[in-house]
């Protein structure tokens, strides 16, 4: 990707946001503490992507 955009530092705060952002567990517990009711996630391609849903009662 740097090589074709020549854009470093885009790249680099890719690579450290993911590093950064909380796994699918925590990231569901962040969601309830929040105040939305059953939150839930769904894993997809192996935990590479995860979808999280939650409603507001």
């Amino acid at each position: 990707g740097e090589q074709i955009t020549r854009d470093r530092d885009a790249y680099q705060y890719l690579v450290e946001s993911i590093r950064k952002f909380p796994n699918q567990a925590h990231f569901a517990k962040m969601i309830s503490e929040t105040g939305l009711a059953q939150v839930d996630f769904r894993n997809l391609t192996g935990g590479i992507a995860a979808i999280h849903s939650a409603w507001r009662i």
